[in-house]
C-alpha cells in the first residue's frame, strides 16, 4: 500500500521521505536545484513540491545528469532527458485526478515535466469529452 504524502516536514522528515542525506538536501538548496524551505531554522517546513523537487533531482543525477546539467533542466526542461523505467521500491510522486466514476487521470511529474497548472489544464480540457461521451452511451449513441 502506497504511503500517503504529508503536507508538511521537517528537515529530518524531508530526508528521510526521499532517502537523501540532510546535508545532500542542504547542498541542493544551495545550488538552487531545491527551493528554500518555509521559515527558518528550527521552524524550517518543507512541502510537498520540496519533496517532488529533491526526487526529481536524485533521479536525473542516478540518471548520470551532473548538478548542472540538472540545474540547466530546471530552468528550461530539455526533451532529451533521459526516462528510465521505475526500480521495485522507488518512491516517485504522481498525482491522481478523479475525473468521474472509474476514471482516473495519473501524472508522474517526473518523467512528464508538467507544472501542476499545465496538469490541472489538461484535467479540465478531459472532463467535458469524458462527460459527453457518458452522454452519448446514456442516449445509446456511442460514437
Amino acid at each position: 500500500m502506497a504511503k500517503k504524502m504529508k503536507s508538511e516536514y521537517t528537515m529530518n522528515e524531508l530526508a528521510e521521505a526521499v532517502d537523501l542525506p540532510i546535508r545532500t538536501i542542504r547542498f541542493y538548496i544551495q545550488k538552487g536545484l531545491v527551493d528554500r524551505p518555509i521559515g527558518a531554522r528550527k521552524t524550517a517546513r518543507y512541502l510537498a513540491k520540496h519533496v517532488e523537487q529533491c526526487l526529481r533531482v536524485k533521479r536525473w543525477s542516478e540518471d548520470g545528469l551532473s548538478l548542472d546539467r540538472i540545474a540547466q533542466a530546471l530552468t528550461a526542461p530539455p526533451t532529451d532527458l533521459p526516462i528510465t523505467p521505475k526500480r521495485v521500491g522507488e518512491l516517485s510522486v504522481t498525482s491522481r485526478i478523479h475525473l468521474a466514476a472509474g476514471i482516473e487521470l495519473a501524472i508522474d511529474h517526473d518523467a512528464s515535466n508538467l507544472s501542476q497548472e499545465q496538469v490541472r489544464a489538461i484535467a479540465t480540457a478531459i472532463i467535458p469529452l469524458i462527460n459527453e461521451l457518458s452522454h452519448d452511451t446514456e442516449q445509446g449513441t456511442e460514437k
